[in-house]
């Protein structure tokens, strides 16, 4: 009786095993891998008409969002849209103010989109938005680009926004960048970008794809995983870049 019992119990083990039994999702099925779309010296300007704008495709309709700012005074509004064009809700509807390096949720029907409005003086931004992935091309954008103040501030992009999408995947990749006037330089970069490698290693990053010139600008690339990559538009004339646009598809 004590060999049938235990194997009655081996062969309800090894079924369970089979089925999935120690897989946390129903039925042996994955949840969705999740994206972070990553940007870096994003300028800020007061006001609903120059807020930041992204749209992204996420699986399910929420989004994660994180900014680090130059300044905790004032408030970051953040609100989520379905269309990136959509009229900004009411601040009910929106989180009131982004707090400094929290991770905070936004929620909506068909999401599609998050708008970032700006109460009280211009500031720069890092922004991270974390959300499962439905795709990976992206809409952004952002009111200013200004003139940088100086080589040596603005060394190893240290003004001018650039854009990273984590983790990183091998094919291709195109982008688009316009804006109202004024010479500007869109390209990809090669090499780890967030961690300013260049300024303490010396060795410069490889450019995928590099476009100077007026407004629009296109560049597209073959990207190679694990590489890191990342998407930078600088000011290349004497005036603010403004009503900036950018369309990216990443691989």
């Amino acid at each position: 009786m004590r060999r049938i019992a235990l194997s009655l119990a081996l062969l309800v083990t090894l079924t369970g095993c089979r089925e999935g039994f120690f897989d946390p999702t129903p039925s042996g099925t994955k949840a969705p891998p999740g994206v972070e779309l990553i940007g870096q010296n994003i300028r800020m300007l007061p006001g609903a008409a120059d807020a930041i704008r992204v749209s992204f495709r996420p699986k399910d309709p929420s989004v994660r969002i994180r900014i680090e700012r130059s300044s905790n005074t004032g408030r970051v509004i953040a609100c989520p849209l379905r269309l990136i064009d959509d009229p900004i809700p009411a601040e009910a509807s929106c989180l009131p103010d982004l707090p400094d390096g929290v991770r905070e949720p936004l929620t909506l029907p068909d999401l599609g989109a998050v708008a970032l409005v700006r109460e009280g003086d211009p500031i720069t931004i890092d922004l991270l938005l974390d959300y499962e992935e439905g795709g990976r091309t992206f809409d952004i954008r952002i009111p200013i680009v200004p003139v940088p103040p100086g080589v040596t501030t603005c060394k190893d992009n240290g003004c001018n926004p650039f854009f990273e999408v984590i983790p990183p995947r091998g094919g291709a990749f195109t982008a688009t960048a316009e804006w109202a006037s004024g010479d500007g330089k869109l390209e990809l970069l090669a090499g780890r970008v967030r961690a300013r490698s260049f300024s303490s290693t010396g060795i410069p990053y490889a450019i995928a794809a590099t476009k100077t010139g007026l407004s629009p600008i296109q560049i597209q690339a073959e990207l190679n995983s694990p590489a890191e990559y990342a998407l930078a538009l600088s000011n290349a004339g004497g005036v603010d870049l403004q009503t900036i646009q950018i369309h990216a598809a990443w691989p």
